[in-house]
């Protein structure tokens, strides 16, 4: 079987990582007897792991240790009142605000007055089976709401929509 060069350009490559990973793991890298701790703990050899835990009586004190002291200065263990931390998931006060009168839905004919004169029909599309309405820059077809109105029917010159019973219809601006 002949290799390409490609593939013996791999073959080439994969084997000097195993040989470095192989030197790395067996020469380079800090023997671990049972007894020992690993080389990324602040644990001295031999030393009981409750031990570690329990800040030095010394002055040369890790980063680890000196960033705990500074915490337990801070805040004392007993200082945490969980009753009193606030839910970060709680929407704030201002969202929760009353409603005023003048935002509040309106009900019967006051909507259908109030749809009709923010609404203006622009175009309507009378297609076969495909019927649709252009009103202000929004494009609907049958069953589609806007403003909680549905259009439930589309003419050559005008757009019904329906809301709780009531019924409102859009005609379109004699511009001509």
């Amino acid at each position: 079987m002949r290799l390409s060069k490609r593939q013996k350009v791999c073959s080439a490559i994969l084997v000097m990582a195993l040989g470095a990973s192989i030197v790395d793991r067996a020469l380079l890298s800090p023997k671990s007897a049972p007894g020992e701790a690993p080389a990324y703990s602040d644990q001295a050899p031999g030393e009981p792991i409750h031990a570690a835990m329990e800040p030095p009586d010394s002055g040369s004190q890790s980063p680890t240790m000196k960033l705990a002291r500074q915490l337990e200065t801070l805040c004392p263990d007993d200082s945490l009142d969980l009753g009193q931390v606030r839910d970060a998931f709680s929407l704030p006060a201002s969202w929760l605000a009353e409603v005023s009168p003048a935002s509040r839905p309106l009900s019967g004919q006051d909507a259908v007055t109030m749809f009709a004169k923010s609404h203006q029909l622009r175009a309507v599309v009378v297609q076969n089976q495909a019927r649709g309405a252009l009103v202000d820059d929004h494009f609907l077809i049958i069953g589609q709401e806007l403003d909680g109105f549905k259009l439930v029917a589309v003419d050559e010159d005008c757009a019904a929509f329906e809301a709780g019973g009531k019924r409102v219809v859009l005609r379109l601006a004699n511009d001509r």
